[in-house]
């Protein structure tokens, strides 16, 4: 089997990581599947199930977001724009998908300032539609990295304890 793409999405308010996405978005475009095609959102389910356990109490909130993940992709490849997975390459000889190091942000405490979107320039931010930040790319986060929870004054960034980094002795 070839290694399929692997795609970070919001699912409520949690980051959940998904293989397949992207060849998944990639055949419904291609099958001329709008989003907005009754269908789509049963499709997207059972395309992404075979790769991915979605539990049954959040298969709702699994096409909700999905739904609005292929109308995102689908609005870009209609403009013209190309689609191509994301490496997220590796660090110490592990997949970087692997390492569970990047940011979670606290809703109740993020002032939605911004800095850390100005600070952090590899695009693991983003804006949620309240204005808050949201982590969009966990694994675009550098390992190990922690700066912008420095900028972020009412400390609404958290992170790992350092210590889960000595897990990943390197390899090779």
């Amino acid at each position: 089997m070839n290694k399929l793409s692997y795609r970070m999405v919001n699912i409520g308010k949690r980051p959940a990581g998904l293989l397949g996405a992207e060849e998944l978005f990639s055949r419904l475009y291609d099958d001329r599947c709008g989003p907005e095609d009754s269908d789509t959102g049963d499709r997207i389910i059972r395309g992404i199930s075979r790769y991915n356990f979605i539990p049954q109490v959040a298969k709702i909130d699994y096409r909700e977001a999905l739904i609005k993940e292929y109308s995102r992709y689908y609005q870009k490849r209609s403009g013209g724009e190309e689609f191509a997975a994301i490496e997220y390459g590796s660090w110490r000889g592990y997949l970087r998908e692997h390492i569970s190091w990047f940011p979670t942000v606290s809703a109740e405490l993020c002032n939605a300032c911004g800095k850390c979107l100005e600070f952090c320039s590899y695009g693991v931010y983003a804006l949620a539609e309240d204005g808050k930040a949201i982590v969009v790319e966990p694994f675009l986060c550098r390992v190990s990295c922690s700066s912008c929870g420095t900028v972020c004054q009412p400390k609404a960034i958290l992170f790992p304890p350092r210590k889960m980094l000595e897990d990943y002795q390197p390899i090779g």
